[in-house]
């Protein structure tokens, strides 16, 4: 029995030795695995995976297959496996906060290989960014704020506005946002309580929830609230002449704008009454048509400023209503003790006043996208168009580069000494510098034309440097000015018109020395206008 036991076995150990690697199958399958998914965001990851071959086989065809919930109904591209027989590949549009299940499958020709299964989950998106609110007009029963929504977290928001919390109360208003553009948003709060304090806190919801921002403190002043037009009268009763400084609310119409005008020291005929309102609030008030004409002649219009509405009254500080569309040229003409004024933000046309002697600043609402106000001077949006300029301003002034053009009349009757035109100014209207304090100016080279009247009556001034793209001069450009220096730097002498000199300040030939560029000083000479000058000297 031992005997067949021994024999039994070398007859197994020799059948096992005759099966050598030299005689081993080389149909063998690859084998196909997973090793796993890296940098996982909210809507992609890179899963990873490799095939190692056996005996004599084929590299196979390999591509993943992918899904949720256990699926695998999303397949890549054909991809190829690396010398270390790995392979990876980044999906896209990948739904946050989900489990995924992925394989690598192949294909040999022979048969079709799939790996074991491999699992991630994406990250869950999160609550939306809301940026701090930024406080872009105010008034005594409103506020406009703004904010920025800075991530959606990877969800659509459904719903932003802004809280409204009075201080010390448990209730809690929503005030639905506008979008104004580029995740910028926009909140008009109104009907707030005088006298009071409130919390405005901006917030965005999405799928995932609620966002805010922080919170913004604002107080609120006092204001009279016309609920009907007409009805400032009896509201002020017969203390209307004991006001100086006074907010207004709801609508007013010609019969308010009459009584206001009364308020502000004017009557209805344009003759001084008693009033002594200085600081009128009109943010959360709004100009409506109807009534009676609010000066004898002139009646109210929806959201117009119109023209002499503020006219001669004796007002230091207005704040316009919220809603003004247009404001009349000289709407607060002759308003000799306004020093500030602001343009609110729904404004689209807007023309200056005269005789805003102390008139300082002209600010523009944050809020506004027609104007801008650079350092208390208004233009339009993009700061090419000189549009008010404050006749309270004092010292010398440079224009910003970016202006093209001055309309007319832009700096008449203003206390700057000394101006600077920009090298890019295009054009500039007539009577620009009419009748104002200026002592000195500098026109830039690319000005070719100098207008009518430009520095006419201006009594001040001594010196003035014409550039060297002058071509041609109008009337009356230098009337009444008692000019000591002018300097054009124009190689040709610009043609002039035939009252371009003509002046009341006789002396202005003999006593104005005009210097030009030295190889020019014959041509200027010589000329029938630029000849009339007894100093004409190189330079």
């Amino acid at each position: 029995m031992d005997k067949l036991r021994i024999l039994l076995f070398f007859t197994v150990f020799a059948a096992f030795v005759s099966c050598g690697s030299d005689d081993a199958p080389d149909n063998i399958e690859p084998r196909l695995y997973v090793v796993g998914a890296e940098d996982v965001t909210r809507t992609e990851a890179t899963v990873t995976g490799g095939v190692e071959v056996q005996g004599g086989a084929d590299v196979p065809r390999l591509w993943f297959v992918y899904g949720a919930g256990g699926s695998f109904d999303s397949v890549s591209p054909e991809l190829s496996a690396g010398a270390d027989g790995r392979v990876s590949y980044r999906l896209a549009g990948l739904t946050a906060g989900t489990e995924y299940s992925f394989r690598l499958c192949g294909d040999n020709g022979r048969v079709t290989l799939c790996s074991g299964v491999g699992g991630f989950s994406t990250m869950p998106n999160e609550l939306p960014s809301v940026g701090d609110p930024v406080l872009l007009g105010h008034g005594p029963m409103s506020a406009i704020v703004g904010y920025e929504i800075v991530s959606d977290g990877g969800e659509a928001v459904t719903e932003t506005g802004c809280y409204v919390t009075e201080t010390g109360s448990t209730d809690t208003l929503k005030a639905v946002a506008v979008s104004v553009g580029g995740g910028s948003w926009r909140v008009y709060v109104d009907g707030l309580k005088r006298h009071s304090s409130y919390e405005l806190c901006p917030y965005a919801v999405s799928r995932v929830g609620e966002g805010r921002g922080a919170t913004l403190v604002y107080a609120t002043a006092d204001a009279v609230v016309t609920v009907e037009p007409g009805s400032l009268e009896s509201l002020v009763g017969d203390g209307w002449d004991g006001f100086v400084s006074l907010s207004f609310a709801g609508p007013m119409n010609g019969d308010d704008l009459c009584v206001l005008r009364r308020m502000m020291g004017r009557d209805i005929n344009g003759r001084p009454a008693g009033g002594s309102l200085a600081v009128v609030d009109m943010t959360d008030a709004r100009i409506v048509a109807g009534g009676g004409s609010y000066d004898g002649s002139r009646y109210s219009a929806d959201d117009v400023v119109g023209y002499g509405l503020f006219a001669g009254c004796g007002v230091s500080e207005v704040a316009l209503p919220s809603t003004v569309k247009v404001v009349e040229r000289d709407a607060f003409l002759d308003c000799g003790s306004l020093t500030e004024l602001t343009i609110p933000a729904s404004a689209e046309d807007v023309a200056p006043s005269a005789g805003c002697a102390r008139l300082e600043s002209v600010g523009v609402s944050a809020a506004n996208v027609r104007y801008a106000s650079v350092d208390g001077v208004l233009f339009d949006a993009e700061v090419t168009r000189l549009v008010w300029f404050p006749m309270g301003k004092t010292g010398g002034y440079v224009l910003p580069e970016t202006v093209t053009a001055v309309g007319d009349y832009a700096f008449s009757g203003c206390s700057i000494t000394g101006f600077t035109l920009p090298d890019g100014l295009e054009e500039l209207g007539q009577g620009v510098f009419y009748g104002s304090l200026v002592e000195e100016a500098v026109m830039p080279a690319s000005l070719r034309l100098l207008p009518t009247a430009t520095f006419q009556a201006c009594r001040r001034l001594r010196a003035v440097r014409l550039g060297a793209g002058l071509e041609f001069v109008s009337d009356y450009a230098f009337d009444g000015c008692p000019l000591e220096h002018l300097y054009v730097e124009a190689v040709y002498p610009p043609v002039c018109n035939a009252d371009a000199f003509a002046t009341d300040y006789a002396e202005l030939f003999s006593t104005c020395v005009l210097h030009v560029p030295q190889r020019s000083v014959g041509m200027y000479k010589a000329d029938r206008s630029w000849g009339m000058f007894d100093n004409i000297v190189g330079m």
